[in-house]
């Protein structure tokens, strides 16, 4: 039986965010030499769609219509211009119809923004691009946000994170659907790995837009990031600000969501990052450029952070050890 594949995309969506996952599918009929999905887009209306890139794409048919029958999978792409939209009541119901009509359902990068204002995120694990995933757990509290997997499937819910993960997420739809060696024999021809090695944060580039809270919070963070080496604990923290260190702990996590122990790791982490992408100083120099007092503790720190070792991480980004 043919599989229905729809995917909504509104105007100033992500080319990618369309095609990525839709170019999967097509490749599952090419690659099985039959017609096992029909891939097809949907707009809000039938006029034509202009993507973030300028490309413009005509709609097979409109949110407005009604559905013959039962989808095998709906999907709502991202776009740049996501956290602004404001589908209206009407337009948000007749979304939820779609999902309910499909046997999955979900979105890909900030695609999950749109679909979260259904509730039909609500008590699901989900994950989104790592820039709006602060967003959209602060928008929708009920919606569980990993904001380092590449793609969740959770109970009939997919949802992928940024751009090019929409690939990934299809790559295991098509897995769910026909097994394994077709979604690595379709893998193969797009020339793209079958399971990613890394997860969401080794693309996420937060730098100083990490900082929150109150002005003398941020000075803080800022002091803290400037001299990360000399940094050795979170009393080191609330010494600079003159508080107690369980007073200045309350106050932190207030304001950041983290403790400061989990914040500091992730900056120290994040130096780690950078040195490793564009120097060649030893893992051992780069430890104690971080106020680490081993390569070992670094070692676990990036174990935590981004499920990689330090010599797995230059080799990926430079490829060399």
């Amino acid at each position: 039986m043919l599989k229905e594949i729809v995917c909504l995309a509104l105007p100033g969506a992500q080319m990618l965010d369309i095609s990525g996952p839709l170019d999967v599918f097509a490749e599952a009929n090419a690659v099985l030499g039959r017609m096992v999905y029909r891939t097809r887009v949907m707009g809000l209306d039938q006029q034509v769609i202009t993507t973030s890139s300028g490309v413009k794409i005509v709609p097979d048919l409109s949110l407005r219509d009604t559905l013959a029958g039962s989808l095998d999978s709906f999907l709502v792409a991202g776009s740049p211009a996501a956290t602004g939209f404001n589908l209206g009541a009407q337009s948000l119901a007749a979304l939820a119809a779609c999902c309910r009509q499909s046997q999955r359902y979900g979105s890909v990068c900030t695609g999950a923004l749109i679909l979260a204002a259904t509730g039909l995120m609500d008590g699901y694990r989900v994950t989104t691009h790592w820039a709006v995933s602060g967003e959209l757990a602060r928008r929708y509290p009920d919606v569980r946000v990993n904001a380092d997997e590449i793609y969740i499937c959770d109970g009939p819910l997919r949802t992928a994170a940024g751009v090019t993960s929409g690939l990934d997420l299809a790559l295991k739809m098509v897995e769910e659907d026909l097994g394994r060696e077709v979604a690595m024999a379709i893998a193969a021809n797009l020339v793209m790995f079958f399971k990613r090695p890394v997860g969401q944060g080794h693309f996420s580039r937060k730098g100083r837009a990490s900082l929150a809270g109150r002005s003398s919070l941020q000075d803080m963070q800022r002091w803290a990031i400037a001299h990360i080496n000399e940094v050795t604990n979170v009393k080191a923290l609330a010494d600079h600000m003159q508080l107690s260190t369980r007073h200045f702990t309350r106050l932190f996590q207030e304001a950041l969501a983290v403790t400061p122990a989990q914040w500091l790791e992730q900056e120290r982490v994040d130096k780690a990052r950078r040195l490793l992408e564009s120097t060649r100083l030893a893992p051992k120099e780069i430890a104690v450029a971080c106020g680490y007092s081993s390569v070992d503790i670094l070692r676990r720190a990036f174990l935590r952070q981004l499920k990689s070792t330090p010599t797995e991480y230059r080799r990926y980004y430079t490829g060399s050890d």
